[in-house]
């Protein structure tokens, strides 16, 4: 969710979104044009808008919103139903990367790499649930400096009662502020990027909560839980997804980007095709299985995506946030236009896998909104105006 090098500000970003002509950032035409997905040799079942029963006039009406920015600056939006990709479209728009800085005008297409930025810790997540599965990793409940004996001068007092199980939920009770730009160096993960030692500045915060009693969102935790897989198989991040993970789902084209040398940048530094993120999402619909291969054991995934720690909730409206795995849980009081809950996979900028078990729904959605608040409508809202509403046996 953060950048090393200088990255697009929200006012410039705007202002590109404002000046550049409307045929320059969308399709030629203002009208939208759907055509079925293909079928590749991806492993990714393909299907249309009517076999997965959605009212095709409100999916094109969707997606002209989107073609007139109305959510922002989109650059992929990936619609499966019933386990099937249904519609797949992509924009054009300015973008970045977030270890290289502005790249410029993208024509994003089905080849083009894309910032995941904090899809990146669901990855680990699962690369840590992989290595458990394994035998490498002993217990979830194990403490966390047990895997880092050169710092326990730093496991002073509860400290030391911190665990893997702490670091997936974020919940280790270390002071930490990331609520701020990632730009501000008053952000802790941007001092964290910073740090000559990353893992000696994370275990060295203040201790001000009781670990296991309340969420703090943390690229901290990620960086340790990737440090931790590297000491207990051997492999750093990278090594270790690619031959565990991302080849057992067929993805061969991607980019992780260096922290510091040698040392992936484990919390948001992931760039993926957009189908081949819909495969992290795939495999969580599928509980662990991909194409009849077991990747991740069913019980695990279920337990990556069960609440674990409370983020916020609404009194008025009943709305309730929750986080698993490094994974995002929604729950919505009753409401027959909006969507009763679903599971997120979400990093900076608008990227996201939105999973809703009960309409067997998943949308995955690149964008360019990277550190940009205010828009009226955003990601998020696609899922709930362009899919929710146009399914017809809901």
């Amino acid at each position: 969710m953060k950048g090393l090098s200088n990255s697009i500000s929200p006012i410039f970003l705007l202002a590109i979104l404002l000046l550049i002509p409307h045929s320059a950032l969308s399709q030629p035409s203002s009208d939208y044009k759907y055509s079925p997905p293909a079928r590749l040799s991806d492993g990714i079942q393909t299907g249309t808008l009517r076999s997965g029963k959605l009212d095709e006039a409100k999916v094109f009406a969707g997606m002209n919103e989107v073609l007139k920015r109305t959510y922002g600056n989109i650059h992929s939006v990936l619609i499966f139903r019933n386990g099937k990709l249904v519609c797949e479209e992509y924009f054009t728009g300015p973008d970045e990367n977030n270890h290289k800085g502005e790249i410029g005008i993208v024509a994003h297409n089905r080849e083009t790499l894309h910032d995941t930025r904090s899809i990146s810790k669901s990855v680990v997540a699962l690369a840590v649930l992989i290595a458990y599965s394994q035998g490498k990793i002993k217990d979830l409940d194990q403490p966390i400096f047990s895997y880092f004996p050169e710092y326990a001068s730093h496991a002073e007092g509860e400290k030391k009662n911190i665990t893997i199980r702490h670091a997936l939920t974020m919940t280790p009770g270390l002071e930490w502020n990331e609520e701020l730009s990632y730009s501000n160096p008053a952000n802790t993960a941007y001092q964290m990027n910073r740090a000559p030692d990353t893992i000696k500045f994370v275990l060295s915060r203040k201790l001000v909560n009781k670990p296991g009693t309340k969420f703090e969102y943390s690229g901290g935790m990620t960086q340790l839980l990737a440090a931790i897989v590297k000491k207990a198989t051997g492999s750093d991040i990278e090594e270790f997804t690619r031959k565990h993970l991302l080849t057992p789902l067929g993805i061969t084209k991607y980019e992780w980007a260096e922290l510091k040398p040698g040392q992936p940048d484990a919390d948001s530094g992931l760039r993926l095709r957009s189908r081949d993120i819909a495969k992290i999402g795939l495999l969580l619909v599928n509980g662990g299985m991909w194409n009849g291969k077991r990747i991740v054991p069913q019980k695990l995934i279920a337990d990556a995506m069960a609440e674990h720690a409370k983020v916020s909730s609404d009194e008025k409206t009943g709305d309730v946030v929750t986080y698993g795995y490094q994974i995002w849980r929604f729950t919505f009081r009753p409401d027959d236009n909006w969507p009763s809950g679903f599971i997120e996979l979400s990093g900076n900028g608008g990227q996201k896998v939105v999973i809703d078990a009960k309409t067997k729904a998943m949308v995955v959605i690149t964008a360019g909104n990277y550190d940009l608040t205010g828009l009226k409508k955003n990601s998020f809202d696609i899922y709930p105006d362009l899919v929710f509403s146009a399914m017809l046996d809901r």
